[in-house]
């Protein structure tokens, strides 16, 4: 793309600065419920937190350019340069982590709609129906709903599992495993909260 528009280095250089986001780290964390919110409305969108959490990994190359000048025929330094990798990396998989929760918030939200439904809404079909009472146990309102719920549940699963396994600074960060981390820690919030009304 770049022969195609023939840029130059200079222009390259420009936007390489103009897009450069290191000094965002703090303000980035401002933005989390509006990318939670959207992800809300539209689960397909969390496509497109795949390009902001690579422009974050920027976030690194500071500190890391600092420690390249400092240990110029230095060999102690890539313990440094390691180390700091390591920090700057760990911090911007949390950053990932709190955006993307809102998936299994969401999932368990649907889930929880989906079960009020099969146990409060659903009338028990007896052994016998007469034809005229057929549509009264089809229900066809609340399984509509249904159907739609689970649809939903399947959008938000299919958003984060579309994600591809991803390179965060030096740390790869798979979604798959975000996900059920996710699951994990939403389940036992739930668990306790339950546990904690019956107690």
């Amino acid at each position: 793309m770049i022969r195609i528009l023939n840029l130059s280095e200079d222009v390259m250089v420009t936007i390489n600065l103009v897009s450069e986001i290191s000094y965002g780290r703090d303000i980035v964390y401002e933005y989390v419920p509006e990318m939670q919110e959207r992800i809300k409305a539209d689960p397909g969108s969390v496509l497109l937190l795949r390009s902001t959490f690579l422009k974050l990994a920027s976030v690194l190359q500071n500190p890391l350019d600092r420690i390249g000048q400092v240990s110029m025929g230095k060999e102690a330094m890539g313990k440094e340069f390691v180390v700091v990798s390591e920090y700057y990396s760990s911090e911007l998989i949390d950053f990932v982590r709190r955006v993307l929760l809102i998936v299994p918030e969401m999932m368990f939200r649907k889930l929880h709609e989906i079960i009020k439904i099969q146990t409060d809404e659903f009338l028990e079909i007896p052994m016998r129906v007469e034809k005229e009472e057929i549509e009264k146990y089809a229900q066809i309102p609340q399984r509509k709903q249904l159907s739609l719920l689970t649809f939903q549940v399947s959008q938000f699963t299919e958003g984060i599992l579309a994600l591809e396994t991803t390179l965060v600074g030096i740390i790869p960060v798979d979604p798959k495993q975000l996900l059920e981390e996710g699951i994990r820690k939403i389940l036992v919030k739930s668990i306790s909260g339950h546990l904690d009304g019956i107690l």
